[in-house]
């Protein structure tokens, strides 16, 4: 009888390896004959179904040709692809779904919020609560462009949710009184995003300055483990931009500020004391926007007045930017997202988190239509 139970349990063990192996190879397959068809797998638009025509199968490849007959999709001078405009269609499943409920708890300033997995929880804290998210919804991205690295095409894509309100950095009161240090490399939300948020932990967040901290927890809208195959890790540039010109600089000059050098301006006074060295780029598979994202984004050219026209800032108030700032009296700058302007603020300030990759080159485009109801679906 033992013997038999034993030929049993390795008999399902064979069973359940052939139907993964079958399901794999039913992928596989299936992929192969969309290819050989040029033909996409799901329901998609005119212009995707014409990138299989013209065997535009790889994800950026396929941009390239959808920009020949969008008006949303611009190239620019610095040879990159953008989207332009109040709400073009660049909405993308990556096949991440919330892992449970999310209510959304706000205080008097709607800026002001925090997330809860049950209604209750969210009333006890006299909070307006709101429910955001059911299980199983999914967790959508969204297309900035096309991006050139070392002559490369990557895309460029950004969460469509924000993960929270954190710092950009934190410091002990002995290192620049305890604002920060606005060093991307070795900053706190760098570590965030590619240590807690990559790999879905529970942890502490710095939320202030003199490195204050609250819980928190990424399990429910971490990065899913089915996604990291996708993702490119990039060198993300971090040239600063000195605090005085923020607002004087066009879209052009962000852009080339940002590929420069980051500058250490501020060398004596309290708010002067960290030693580190700043890097121009850092390599890593999780950032954030750069300012010049969000200014390429508006679909007008006086910047100052294009804010409300720009799909990036839509329902976003004060978020954080990669970039640091230079200054002659502190080296605790960054900048960021400010109803409408770009600034230049403490590190240890907290806003809103956007977390934004690119993906790799041979991801290729299995259709959609680009929209938030039909995102585009790639393999």
């Amino acid at each position: 009888m033992k013997k038999k139970r034993k030929l049993k349990k390795k008999n399902i063990f064979l069973i359940i390896m052939g139907i993964i192996i079958l399901g794999f190879l039913s992928i596989e397959i299936g992929y192969t004959i969309w290819i050989l068809s040029k033909g996409p797998l799901i329901p998609s638009s005119e212009e995707v179904d014409n990138c299989f025509k013209k065997n535009h199968l790889l994800f950026s490849d396929c941009l390239y040709s959808i920009a020949n007959s969008s008006d949303s999709l611009v190239k620019f001078e610095d040879n990159n692809l953008r989207y332009v405009g109040e709400s073009p269609n660049n909405y993308l499943d990556l096949g991440e779904k919330y892992q449970s409920i999310v209510y959304r708890g706000f205080l008097e300033d709607k800026n002001d919020y925090k997330d809860f997995d049950n209604m209750s929880d969210c009333l006890n804290e006299n909070r307006k609560c709101v429910l955001m998210y059911h299980e199983g919804d999914s967790i959508l991205w969204r297309i900035i462009g096309i991006m050139k690295i070392d002559g490369v095409s990557y895309v460029k894509i950004i969460r469509e949710d924000k993960i929270g309100k954190f710092a950009w950095d934190s410091s002990s009161s002995d290192v620049n009184l305890g604002y920060g240090v606005n060093e991307w490399s070795t900053s706190k939300l760098n570590n965030l995003l590619n240590n807690d948020f990559y790999n879905q932990k529970k942890s502490k967040c710095v939320i202030g300055r003199e490195n204050k901290e609250l819980d928190c927890d990424f399990t429910n809208n971490g990065l899913n483990e089915s996604i990291k195959k996708y993702l490119y890790k990039a060198p993300w540039h971090l040239g600063s931009i000195m605090d005085s010109s923020i607002n004087s600089l066009s879209k052009i000059d962000f852009y080339n500020s940002e590929l420069g050098v980051n500058e250490k301006k501020c060398l004596s006074g309290e708010y002067c004391t960290d030693t580190l060295e700043r890097t121009n780029s850092y390599e890593a598979y999780i950032g954030l926007m750069n300012p010049s994202d969000y200014l390429f984004a508006n679909s007008c050219d006086d910047d100052s007045l294009c804010a409300k026209n720009s799909w990036l800032i839509n329902n976003k108030s004060i978020f954080w930017t990669i970039s640091p700032s230079s200054s002659t009296t502190s080296n605790s700058y960054a900048i960021m997202y400010n109803n409408g302007n770009l600034e230049s603020v403490f590190t240890s300030s907290v806003a809103d988190v956007y977390p934004t990759a690119y993906l790799k080159r041979e991801v290729k485009i299995m259709g959609g239509f680009g929209t938030k109801e039909s995102p585009y679906v790639i393999h």
